[in-house]
Formats: structure tokens, sequence, C-alpha cells
């Protein structure tokens, strides 16, 4: 059954657990429209997570026929295709003593959102980068999935976009918008994925134009859209190293890459994905059944032991049933 987040949350009876989901949403845009096929029940034993699906590659055609004349047979061409549901999260420890002399300052409560919000990074920088083969315990990101396929745009040699700077933004903003609107009408998206550079520049360009809209969502946000498509800034993915944190955009800026059969690099360029939401044939996610996607833990400081632990789980993976339904367009230098 495909549900939202905010619609799992209705049919928690945990307050607790309402409230690390409300956390899940507040912070998260593309959760708060996600759907989630929550059908997944373990198998092989026990020991895999897998989501069966099929996906479209062709589509069935029609045509016209004489009489006493037979339809020419063809069938729409899909693949079978699997997504191993992956186990993602956090934990934290607490000293019973600091919960006992926090007063007005909520440690547990901080900790908890703190450790939501790296879930979350996490899950945005996976969606996209996500690749199991180089790295079993992800899951496949849309730039996997979509490498390779019609939905790749802009790829030829010399098909860079430059808006480096206000000066290039003027010059190839039409260019830019034409080819945005075609990524957006190929692929019947609802949202653009993209970074915290590439969503200013999209919203520069959306003014300039006269095509920006923003309206007021859920959580008190303003939701930036055009043509009532949303743009989502997935922000950053934070690994720590030695007690120095490093922020990685989520969709990846500063790439350097040989387009098409060009050997000169070109530096500074980022992608922007677009993706239609649908449990049926689009992109979505798959989670087990009967479960709300995520999982918290509680410290219990009513238990004996000094030091208690506090967790937060989420078991998924994301699914595109359909490549013409999400797009990329590649290659938009940016710096």
């Amino acid at each position: 059954m495909a549900m939202t987040l905010a619609e799992m949350k209705i049919g928690m009876a945990d307050k607790v657990s309402q409230q690390i989901v409300d956390i899940f949403l507040r912070k998260s845009e593309i959760l708060q429209m996600l759907p989630f096929d929550n059908c997944v029940s373990p198998s092989g034993g026990g020991s895999t997570l897998t989501y069966s699906y099929v996906q479209k590659k062709l589509p069935a055609t029609a045509s016209f026929r004489k009489l006493n004349n037979d339809y020419t047979a063809s069938q729409a061409t899909v693949e079978q295709k699997t997504a191993n549901l992956k186990i993602f999260g956090g934990a934290f420890e607490m000293d019973r003593v600091l919960k006992q002399a926090e007063g007005r300052y909520n440690n547990m409560a901080y900790q908890f959102e703190e450790k939501i919000k790296a879930a979350i990074s996490l899950f945005h920088y996976t969606l996209i980068n996500g690749n199991s083969t180089t790295a079993e315990d992800e899951f496949d990101g849309l730039d996997k999935m979509l490498a390779g396929t019609t939905s790749e745009f802009n790829t030829g040699e010399g098909s860079a976009i430059d808006l480096s700077n206000m000066a290039k933004v003027k010059e190839n903003m039409d260019q830019f918008y034409e080819m945005l609107q075609n990524l957006i009408k190929k692929t019947n998206a609802d949202a653009l994925l993209m970074n915290t550079d590439m969503i200013s520049k999209v919203q520069t360009i959306a003014r300039l134009l006269g095509y920006k809209t923003e309206t007021e969502e859920a959580f008190g946000k303003r939701a930036v859209s055009m043509d009532g498509v949303r743009f989502m800034d997935l922000g950053n993915h934070y690994t720590v190293s030695e007690s120095v944190a490093t922020a990685n955009s989520c969709v990846k800026a500063g790439i350097s890459r040989n387009i098409g059969a060009s050997s000169a690099a070109v530096s500074g360029l980022t992608d922007i994905y677009a993706v239609k939401f649908d449990v049926n044939e689009g992109f979505h996610a798959a989670s087990l059944t009967g479960s709300s996607a995520i999982t918290s833990y509680v410290p219990d400081f009513t238990q004996p032991g000094a030091v208690k632990k506090g967790e937060v789980e989420m078991v998924a993976a994301t699914v595109l049933k359909n490549t013409a339904n999400a797009g990329v367009l590649r290659n938009i230098k940016i710096a």
C-alpha cells in the first residue's frame, strides 16, 4: 500500500514516534512528497529485504488494419527488476546524570534531532548518488538509474550551459529555460532536485523571466516553484573525520567532466534531476510491510545502567518504475 510519511504518522499510537516523523517531514521537502510502497517482507530465511517490480522500457503501440487482416502483434517492453532495502540511521549515548541535570535544556531531544538530520542528509545523498555495485550497503540512486537512458539530457560535446556569473546568466538564460522546460515536460516532473548554488541560479532566472512563485507549505517554510514544479534543495551531507566536518553537496557541485568525445575537461559543473512522484509509474520509495519506514528507540532512564543509548533507524530504498518519468539535465556550469 502506497503511503507518504505524513499518512503513516496518522496511524501511529506512540506520540514520540509521531514527533520523530514530524522532524523528518519538517527537515526534508522530498520526504513530504515521496510515496512509500510499504510491502516488503523478509525473504531468504530473513536475510534479504527485496522489493521486486517491473520497470517500463518501451510503450505499447497501436496501428490501423485493413479488412480481413490481423494486427501485427506487439507488446510493451518491460524489465523485471529488484531493489534491496537498506538499513541506515545512527545511535547516541547519554549518561543518566546529564538527563537529571538538563533543566530547561532538553539534551536528549537535541541529540535525537541532530541524529535525524544526519539520517536525512544520508538519505538525500544516497537517493542521488547511491550505487549498490560499488557500495553494497547503499541503495541505488537517480544518477545510476538514469545513466545511459534517453532521460539523460545535454551530454553531447560542447553542450555545457554557462551560468557561472550574472553576465553569462543573462546571456544564456533563455536557452537554459528552454532546456529546463524540455526536462520538465518530458518527465512529467513534480519536482526538480538541485544543490544550493544551482537553485539560487534557477530562482534568479525564474525571477528575471517572471515565472517564479512562492507558497507556504505545511511547516511554515516558503516552497519555491516554477510552472507548478517544486524546486528542492537537497542540501549537504556531512562526514566527520578526526573532529573535522566536511560538507558534500547531495547533488554534486564543482564536477570536472569530459563532455562527449572532448579530451578537455570542463570544470564547475552540476546537474539537475527531475522526478515524478508515483508509486505505479514514477519515482518512489519502498519500505517494510506495516512499517512507518522510520523507527526510534528512546533511552529508558528508569532502568539500571548509567549510560543509555538512543537510536533512529530507517529501512528503505528508492525505485524508478519508468525511466520516462525521471530525468537529469547534465553539464550546467555554475562556477
